[in-house]
């Protein structure tokens, strides 16, 4: 079968499926799994398709069907231009988390000591050892399995990152320039009203947090004091409706200096805290 009766048989069942978005998704997928650039197919139409190739898409397409991310299905993903591994242990790295590195850089000229919180996938360290590559930087999670993808990210992009397992502070016994979390901010009510490619597939503790989305900024910040230096900053991406609540909460801490970021659709999303 060529390139392009495989990409109709496989668009239509998308369609039927109910998918809006199966010519796209249906050339990503061929894309992935032949190797050619999804810009370029067109150009390759009648090229055949091997067997053992076309069952790997026949797969990823059942798994589509079932609304699983692509991220997922590929195993892999990337983080403004470096490539990151991700499977169901750990969250799908979003444009909102690059802003929130983009932030980091753009107001620190430079970094001894940094702590990501609650890595994940490890992207957030990643980029920032390479943004300051003369820093400590150790990255922690609660999660052994997302440590693992983290720590095989870290090898592919020649990361320098010292990886800890641990219950936010529990494990960490250092003080810190930066200190920098995504922690999970989304709410019961909200989390039922997520897609079913997020709710049904990525880790709902990497998710969901109690107190109306506070838990983990709450604990954070009553610790934080002891893990900063004498000037030590603060960051964190946060829910579009949760800064007033979060300033609060760092005020009762002593963080009197808070700033905060709006996203590309204008919402609030990185919060900067630093000490009084």
């Amino acid at each position: 079968m060529n390139i392009a009766k495989l990409t109709e048989q496989m668009k239509k069942k998308l369609q039927q499926a109910g998918s809006k978005n199966a010519q796209f998704d249906i050339k990503l997928i061929i894309s992935h799994f032949t190797g050619i650039n999804r810009l370029e197919l067109n150009l390759h139409s009648k090229d055949i398709v091997q067997e053992n190739i076309q069952f790997e898409i026949k797969q990823a397409v059942q798994r589509r069907i079932k609304q699983e991310p692509l991220q997922y299905i590929f195993g892999e993903t990337e983080f403004y231009d470096f490539p990151i591994k991700v499977n169901s242990a750990v969250l799908i790295p979003r444009p909102e988390t690059e802003l929130l590195v983009a932030k980091i850089i753009k107001n620190n000229n430079s970094l001894n000591s940094i702590l990501d919180l609650g890595t994940g996938s490890g992207a957030i360290a990643i980029y920032l050892a390479k943004a300051f590559p003369k820093a400590q930087i150790i990255a922690s999670d609660i999660s052994e399995k997302a440590l693992k993808i983290a720590r095989e990210n870290a090898k592919m992009n020649n990361a320098k990152i010292k990886f800890i397992q641990s219950d936010l502070f529990q494990n960490i016994s250092k003080k810190f320039d930066l200190i920098v979390s995504n922690p999970p901010y989304i709410s019961e009510k909200e989390f039922l009203e997520l897609p079913p490619e997020i709710k049904n597939y990525e880790p709902k503790n990497a998710l969901l947090a109690e107190d109306n989305g506070l838990k983990f900024y709450r604990k954070i910040l009553q610790q934080a004091q002891s893990f900063l230096q004498k000037n030590g900053k603060i960051y964190f991406e946060i829910g579009a409706e949760q800064a007033h609540k979060i300033e609060i909460i760092a005020h009762k801490q002593d963080f009197q200096n808070v700033a905060v970021f709006h996203d590309l659709n204008g919402f609030d999303r990185i919060m900067q805290l630093s000490r009084k």
